[in-house]
């Protein structure tokens, strides 16, 4: 009677045995993994640098700064070689204090967060936080619009507008332009400098010729091509619809711009940075756009920072 007994008392010890091996590999097994995701550092992705617009006319860089610790500066260059203003806003954007230069000393044992060797002296760099900063970019070098800590807030809250053309331009008063429209006397002026309609503000000195869709628009003054649209269909009488307009902009030799808008869908002959001559062909009327009937809108402009822009007065050689 004993034996079966010892035979069961052997095998449940043996069972035991089994349970507590499976149960150390598996408490080993799980210590190891908690302590492997315990000591491995997470991997960061690193901050993004580089945001480029208008199909890359112009590109912000923020590189890490050598002279402000733990800060970026954050530069816009242009990358194409046409003249614009641009305005960056940012909830996260520093500009240097002009008192950042002075050379004081800096107390013993002691360094400013903010400062620049000197040798014996320390020159402090003080950083004012901003809306905004303004950058007229007339060459192909970068220019430093101030500074930022976080890389990633700062693409978050960033936001920029711009104007193609000089900010020191000023307009050439002796100047006559031909009518965009040929032959003159054809294609009645609708609207005239401060009409009611939609020529006032900045925008009070523009012609609008009124012209069926398809009529060969010329360019009223020789320049560069510095910016188009051609890929809209849309057109209305209300002013939401003005950012639906297809143009055509032209940089003259004072810095203005000859703007021509309401051009019709795939109206546009030319591309940006071609020169063009004083009655070369650059496009087609229509009706896209902030406009009531088919027509063009013509106008010389200043660039202004904010996106802005100020119309000039001009006459035509017919005037």
């Amino acid at each position: 009677m004993e034996r079966p007994r010892n035979r069961l008392i052997q095998r449940i010890r043996r069972a035991m045995v089994r349970r507590i091996r499976f149960l150390r590999v598996f408490i080993v097994f799980f210590a190891s993994l908690i302590l492997n995701t315990t000591l491995v550092p997470p991997v960061h992705a690193a901050p993004k640098t580089l945001g480029c617009f208008d199909e890359k006319r112009f590109c912000f860089t923020l590189v890490k700064s050598a002279s402000v610790p733990n800060y970026y500066k954050v530069t816009a260059k242009r990358h194409l070689a046409l003249p614009l203003a641009l305005t960056l806003y940012s909830d996260v954007l520093f500009t240097q204090s002009p008192q950042s230069h002075s050379a004081v000393k800096a107390p013993a044992g002691k360094q400013s967060p903010f400062s620049l060797s000197t040798g014996l002296a320390q020159s402090l760099v003080k950083l004012n936080k901003t809306s905004h900063a303004n950058a007229f970019l007339d060459s192909n070098k970068p220019i430093l619009l101030g500074y930022t800590k976080n890389p990633d807030a700062f693409w978050r809250s960033m936001r920029v507008k711009w104007t193609v053309g000089s900010i020191n331009a000023k307009h050439d008063n002796n100047t006559r332009y031909s009518s965009p429209l040929q032959p003159v006397g054809a294609y009645p002026i609708v609207q005239g400098f401060n009409g009611s309609f939609s020529h006032t503000g900045a925008s009070r000195y523009a012609l609008d010729f009124a012209a069926p869709i398809g009529t060969p628009v010329l360019a009223a003054r020789g320049g560069v091509v510095v910016d188009i649209k051609s890929d809209s269909n849309q057109g209305g009488d209300t002013p939401e619809y003005a950012k639906y307009a297809n143009y055509v902009v032209i940089l003259h030799n004072d810095g203005t711009t000859g703007e021509y808008y309401h051009l019709k869908y795939q109206g546009v002959v030319v591309a940006r940075g071609q020169p063009v001559q004083k009655g070369q062909l650059i496009g087609y009327t229509g009706s896209t756009g902030f406009s009531s009937l088919p027509h063009l809108h013509f106008g010389i402009y200043l660039a202004r920072y904010h996106g802005g822009y100020q119309s000039v007065p001009f006459k035509l050689e017919e005037d």
